[in-house]
């Protein structure tokens, strides 16, 4: 069940501690016992480019990096966040509620941009579990649809719930959006590397593809030397690639 919870604030005076900003809970959306979804106002003056992430915490809390998965145009920060009974952040984070203040870096950083990316003609979205949130943040973009000729999302989960958050968004958009799910009956079931392996899924070409990775560790080491080993070579803030991946979320 959905649980959806929001308010409209006005911000009058925005409150520093150190780096970070505390801004006020807008809205709470719960998809499943895992999963969560948080709005936070937005001050006129905060800036950040679609697919980086900055640094969260909450009162007594350590921070986490979080990847915001609203537009930057939009005129909310959001952030797709998993529970953690145990978790430092997320245990406290899990039952934030509307109007409570949540600590939001000024910093926001990253590699996974477009601007790490060479020119190219396809580009490839791919995410499991919450490693959806940046690419959420760059299809927001209009700006994405301009530099590339067709954009592919791939998105793996366990669940079919745990694509809820973004499912009908991902379906409306000028894209091709593959779902795979790895623990119970679906089309498309298991890990996007089995479909990329028997060829239903085709990313293999460094002369036209550009790809994105963000997910787990795992997740991205994997598919890191995949596209090594058939000619991709990986960008960052100094020198254009053909895939690129969240440097800070890897080993």
């Amino acid at each position: 069940m959905v649980i959806l919870i929001r308010i409209n604030v006005q911000i009058i005076g925005l409150q520093k501690i150190g780096d970070s900003m505390l801004l006020a809970v807008i809205e709470v959306e719960h998809y499943t016992d895992t999963l969560f979804r948080i709005r936070t106002e937005r001050p006129n003056t905060y800036r950040f480019t679609a697919g980086e992430f900055v640094m969260i915490s909450m009162e007594d809390t350590p921070k986490r990096a979080y990847s915001i998965s609203s537009g930057p145009y939009d005129d909310y920060i959001e952030f797709y966040s998993i529970k953690v009974p145990d978790g430092p952040l997320t245990s406290k984070l899990q039952n934030i509620k509307v109007g409570d203040m949540l600590e939001v870096g000024e910093k926001p950083t990253g590699t996974l941009l477009l601007a790490n990316l060479e020119l190219g003609g396809h580009l490839v979205m791919m995410a499991s579990g919450t490693g959806i949130a940046p690419f959420i943040s760059l299809l927001r973009d209009p700006e994405t649809y301009d530099l590339f000729e067709n954009i592919t999302v791939t998105w793996t989960t366990r669940l079919h719930a745990e694509q809820d958050c973004y499912r009908d968004f991902l379906n409306e958009m000028p894209i091709e959006y593959i779902s795979t799910v790895t623990q119970e009956e679906a089309e498309l079931h298991g890990r996007i590397q089995k479909f990329m392996a028997d060829g239903t899924v085709q990313i293999d070409d460094p002369s036209y593809q550009r790809i994105m990775l963000c997910g787990s560790i795992a997740f991205n080491n994997d598919l890191r030397d995949h596209f090594n080993s058939l000619g991709f070579a990986e960008g960052n803030k100094k020198t254009q690639g053909t895939f690129v991946q969240e440097r800070a979320f890897v080993s």
